[in-house]
């Protein structure tokens, strides 16, 4: 049944990867891999649902293992760009393969829903700040009382700062630890941004 079962993947890998099936579950067109590990395996499906409620710019990437199976997903969610989203979800899939495969990125989705930010916040903010909630912290923290420090993770921009600290170094400090302690297992540093 398992030959079957892969068999039947591997053709639908083969196919121009402009077909798309639907499933009862997702009934938008699907990417012919995506189709295939919702339905063979829970966990892609349990994935994926969690990745369709998000917002923003969102995208889903998977790895393909030796049996042709989804052995890893990552995706992205509430990001400002397109582009911001596709290279996220392929960083997350990478991290969580840990070298299974190779990662693709089989749905992106537009924005939908307001985050609240207008685009000229969005252009001001750091490039850095890949996703809207990282640009509203650094809109809270602009706004903060002196001592003040904003610090983000390396690969995906997560920010963490503090404020009203005695000094500038305390600040730092203090927000470094608070990245160090709270970062995405994903990314291996965290970084200073700004500080006053």
């Amino acid at each position: 049944m398992n030959c079957i079962k892969g068999l039947a993947l591997l053709m639908l890998l083969s196919m121009a990867s402009g077909c798309a099936t639907k499933s009862a579950k997702h009934p938008e067109p699907l990417n012919p891999i995506l189709a295939a590990g919702i339905e063979s395996q829970a966990w892609v499906s349990d994935e994926f649902d969690s990745y369709q409620n998000k917002k923003g710019y969102k995208a889903f990437a998977v790895s393909l293992g030796s049996q042709h199976t989804i052995v890893a997903t990552g995706f992205a969610d509430d990001k400002v760009s397109k582009k911001a989203a596709h290279m996220e979800a392929l960083r997350m899939c990478v991290h969580y393969s840990q070298g299974t495969g190779r990662c693709v990125v089989v749905d992106q989705q537009d924005s939908k829903g307001t985050p609240g930010l207008t685009q000229q916040q969005i252009r001001d903010a750091p490039p850095e700040l890949i996703a809207h909630r990282d640009i509203i912290e650094y809109n809270r923290y602009q706004k903060a009382q002196v001592s003040k420090a904003f610090v983000i993770a390396a690969c995906s921009g997560q920010s963490f700062w503090v404020h009203s600290q005695n000094n500038k170094l305390q600040a730092e400090k203090k927000a470094l630890a608070q990245c160090e302690l709270n970062r995405h297992s994903s990314d291996p540093c965290c970084s200073l941004l700004v500080s006053e």
